[in-house]
């Protein structure tokens, strides 16, 4: 008896939670008979097509078919009672408004292990998709990118991180639907325990350090959530739900991703894409003008023109500045900004600008006529003309202002004191160079004289955007990495490969990298080799594995005669050295003093938690090789990369 009462209050209680989840605020929206459906029978086949993946154009369209075909496909499944063959991602061309017969990827991506849920990166040319082949638990699965090379799609690779790590230790073995941002950082799949159960929608965000362990969106409910597509702002998102107000099955609904990691309101996008049976795979082009689903395993599209605006994802208009002093070129500090209705008159907006000068505010997506104001005390105030127009794109404008302070009365602005300068770093003169070979490793001249400015760059105080080389010396960066056995831990040199393959790609041609390993014996893995070519360095650091001794010495050597070989004549001629110091140290003092002299500069990156002597010996060498000392961990290990990069301004 009392077992039976447990069960019905469990039932009862559950029932509740149901019914609440159900009745939580959702919008449903009416279009009025405005949108009309087309099924793509040019692309539908008699079996399953699902999970499509859309260029912000809409030129590109990529989708999963079970329709077999290929010389590698398989019929060993079965779906709603048919059997049919393991999944393929096919693609397919919009040409002169028409789509193109679809095609297959070709076998290396798709394989006889089964892969769906593609996702095509807005210029088209990296496709991410699932697949559950042999051994991916060892090399970054499920979840692979292949990027095209001219006419050919390269080799597959794994994203791993905590998107394999969360795979590997969960039950989480089934998905329906995986979509990546256009900016390549957010991640987000439907997942549960079995594909016959109810799936929630999890996130991961791509770090310096790689891909986050995948966290689960407040989205999810107690009912079932699938199919989920990021939109081209790279913040609202579309899925499948049971768990919210609709009309019956999975219906598609929309929400946005807050700044926060919340979501805003939950809109149901209503009929006639949402009915009583299940509605899902929801994407639609960057201008918003055009969608496409699945229903019933086939591919359908819909004309958004005449739809109500709230199906779109929101359109932000921003209108951002900075306000300078003419004399001294610095931001004017808290300066008030006045947005003004040209037309009326009236002040729209009143807003401050930073400490530093720069002002940023959010203004209606309508076409309308400003007048934009700049003042603060000790100034005349000046103004300039804005025009905004209605847009279907994330869109920003910007106006600027220079002041020329009046000095007049006792408000008058006097700008606070410039900082004191950092004190400057020793620079030795350049010595004389015996291993020089210029026929086979040619001198970079960038510059005529070593720049007298070796401020290093603080990424936590920089105003200008981080990711920037402009205005900084060429870099020869030689990285020497310590290889041993006790480097091999997640947050010492995988962090320290992976944060800079990420770098890589804002750095410039000119910029150049060298990698020497040591361990038990010392081998030079890329020499001087240009930034531009990301992908020949990322396959060079990829192929290095910790494992061995360590012959620190040996390898500090060989970084100084690359580093006089391939001499940037004012440039940033430096070595990094990546250690967790776990070798006699102070035996490479007198050698760092040595590269001193020739401006070749040695920073030292601490790893792990090295005993207090250990790390004043680390941080000495830094000292002695006129560089920086720094214990580097997945919060600072990119700041700490960029610090070295940008150690010197350009010489004019």
């Amino acid at each position: 008896m009392k077992n039976s009462y447990k069960k019905v209050t469990v039932l009862l209680l559950l029932s509740f939670f149901s019914l609440c989840t159900f009745a939580q605020k959702v919008t449903i929206l009416d279009h009025k008979d405005k949108i009309r459906l087309t099924p793509l029978t040019n692309l539908n086949s008699n079996f399953r097509e699902t999970n499509l993946s859309i260029t912000p154009d809409g030129k590109y369209l990529y989708f999963m078919s079970v329709r077999g075909q290929q010389s590698w496909s398989n019929q060993y499944m079965t779906y709603k009672g048919q059997r049919v063959y393991d999944g393929d991602i096919w693609y397919t061309q919009k040409i002169n408004g028409k789509w193109k017969s679809p095609s297959c990827l070709p076998y290396g991506i798709n394989t006889n292990s089964g892969e769906d849920e593609p996702n095509i990166s807005p210029d088209g040319k990296t496709v991410t998709f699932q697949s559950w082949k042999s051994f991916w638990e060892l090399d970054g699965g499920p979840y692979y990118s292949a990027r095209m090379n001219g006419n050919s799609w390269g080799k597959p690779f794994g994203l791993g991180g905590g998107i394999t790590d969360f795979f590997v230790t969960t039950d989480n073995r089934a998905t329906d639907g995986m979509t990546m941002s256009p900016d390549g950082k957010t991640f987000i799949v439907a997942c549960g325990v079995d594909y016959d159960r109810k799936m929630d929608l999890y996130i991961s965000k791509k770090k310096a350090s790689g891909w986050t362990f995948l966290q689960k969106l407040p989205v999810s409910t107690s009912g079932d959530e699938r199919s989920v597509f990021i939109a081209a702002d790279g913040k609202t998102i579309y899925f499948a739900s049971d768990g919210y107000k609709g009309f019956g099955g999975l219906d598609i609904f929309k929400a946005e991703i807050t700044a926060d990691g919340s979501l805003g309101e939950i809109i149901n996008i209503g009929a006639p894409f949402n009915t009583a049976e299940d509605d899902y795979g929801f994407i639609l082009t960057q201008d918003g003008k055009e969608a496409y689903f699945i229903r019933d395993g086939d591919i359908y599209f819909a004309d958004l023109t005449q739809a109500d605006d709230r199906i779109k994802p929101t359109v932000t208009v921003t209108l951002s500045g900075i306000v300078k002093d003419e004399d001294t070129g610095k931001g004017v500090p808290q300066a008030d900004i006045l947005i003004v209705d040209t037309k009326t008159g009236k002040t729209a907006y009143k807003i401050k600008a930073k400490n530093t000068g720069k002002f940023s505010i959010t203004l209606p997506n309508e076409e309308k006529r400003y007048t934009v104001i700049a003042a603060s005390d000790g100034y005349p105030s000046d103004s300039k003309e804005l025009e905004t127009e209605r847009t279907d794109f994330e869109h920003s404008y910007q106006v600027n202002f220079t002041l020329k302070a009046d000095g007049e009365g006792p408000s008058a602005y006097t700008p606070p004191p410039p900082p004191e300068p950092p004190k400057p770093q020793k620079v030795y003169p350049k010595g004389p160079f015996n291993k020089i070979k210029p026929e086979i490793a040619p001198r970079i001249r960038v510059n005529s004289k070593v720049p007298s400015d070796l401020a290093s760059y603080d990424i936590a105080k920089s105003d200008e955007n981080p990711y920037s080389f402009d205005g900084y010396a060429t870099n020869h960066l030689i990285l020497l990495l310590d290889a041993s056995g006790s480097m091999a831990s997640r947050d010492r040199l995988p962090l320290l490969k992976n944060t800079l393959k990420e770098l890589l790609q804002y750095m410039r041609p000119e910029d150049r990298i060298s990698v020497i390993v040591y361990s038990g014996q010392v081998a030079v893995a890329a020499e001087c080799v240009s930034s531009s070519k990301s992908e020949d360095l990322e396959k060079v650091m990829n192929r290095i594995n910790a494992g061995g001794g360590t012959h620190g010495k040996k390898g500090l050597k060989k970084a100084f005669d690359l580093a006089k070989t391939y001499y940037i004549e004012g440039g940033n001629n430096r070595i990094i050295m990546a250690t967790d110091g776990a070798f006699d140290v102070e035996k490479l003092n007198g050698l760092a003093g040595k590269m001193a002299h020739h401006n070749i500069f040695l920073s030292v990156f601490g790893f792990g938690k090295p005993k207090k002597e250990v790390e004043d010996k680390l941080e000495e060498l830094a000292i002695r090789g006129n560089g920086n000392y720094a214990n580097i961990n997945s919060e600072n290990v990119e700041a700490a990369l960029l610090k070295e990069l940008k150690a010197f301004k350009a010489f004019k």
